[in-house]
């Protein structure tokens, strides 16, 4: 059965709270492949202590290991391990290797029609080509196929402002493909509600401190862009991600969406 957490926000209970973006951690300095100590915690009972009740997990972000290349399909099945030990509580993303195109489809096609994972995903500048080039459309095309989103994380500013053209561009050339966008904290908030004003399939995955940061952000999101945010914990930690995020001062509809709605809807959790 499920985790389910009854939270309450000026005195009405509102949904569950799902983190739409929990990256494998990694500790320490991967020298060597053998050093990649698979992640072996209960993600589920952490969950519950924290007062979330699911969460979507990415595979390691290891954009500084000198394996990156040639890994994609063993920190996939990571996931699935993981996914499968908390089925309930968890859903998981899959890796590509654009070098790989053929393989990389197989495993990715395989674990999300099999109902093991739910999504592709990306880092930007993590590659050795960049989102819009021609190695990644196989793998957009095949999440366009497979109604599956498309998660891309930006790890920094800087990737931020060189790679985001290159989402725009995606997201024209798939208009029917759901894409799903983690900035780096404290992105600037134009840019955001620009592509949420021009893409109707983009997302954003969102710290509740951007938004309680941000006034103009937070209204676009109260008013119009309800459907089109989701929750993901900050560095501070789940415990203090969601006292953040109950605070917000955001309508009830918006904060259930916000919380958990719109990860159901994206990521398959059971409503």
């Amino acid at each position: 059965m499920a985790l389910r957490f009854n939270l309450r926000t000026r005195g009405c209970a509102i949904a569950d709270v799902i983190d739409a973006f929990f990256c494998v951690p990694k500790k320490g300095n991967v020298k060597r492949l053998e050093d990649c100590v698979p992640y072996g915690e209960n993600l589920a009972s952490l969950l519950g202590a924290s007062g979330v009740s699911g969460a979507v997990v990415a595979p390691c972000a290891c954009s500084e290991c000198p394996h990156v290349w040639n890994c994609a399909e063993r920190r996939t099945q990571e996931v699935v391990d993981i996914v499968a030990r908390s089925p309930n509580e968890l859903r998981g993303l899959a890796c590509y290797d654009p070098l790989r195109i053929g393989d990389s489809l197989r495993w990715i096609d395989k674990a999300i029609t099999a109902g093991k994972l739910v999504g592709g995903y990306a880092q930007a500048g993590c590659s050795v080509s960049g989102l819009d080039a021609a190695r990644k459309y196989p793998l957009y095309g095949l999440c366009a196929k497979l109604r599956s989103p498309m998660v891309i994380e930006f790890a920094s500013t800087e990737r931020w402002v060189n790679h985001r053209p290159q989402v725009e561009v995606v997201a024209a050339d798939f208009p029917e493909l759901d894409l799903v966008l983690v900035p780096p904290p404290e992105t600037e908030a134009a840019s955001i509600m620009q592509i949420l004003k021009r893409f109707p399939r983009i997302s954003f995955l969102l710290c509740p401190r951007e938004l309680q940061s941000n006034f103009a952000l937070r209204e676009y999101v109260e008013h119009q862009g309800r459907d089109r945010v989701l929750f993901r914990s900050s560095a501070d930690g789940w415990t203090h991600s969601v006292e953040t995020a109950l605070a917000l001062p955001l309508n009830l509809e918006a904060k259930e969406a916000y919380f958990s709605g719109n990860a159901k809807r994206l990521f398959g959790f059971l409503q």
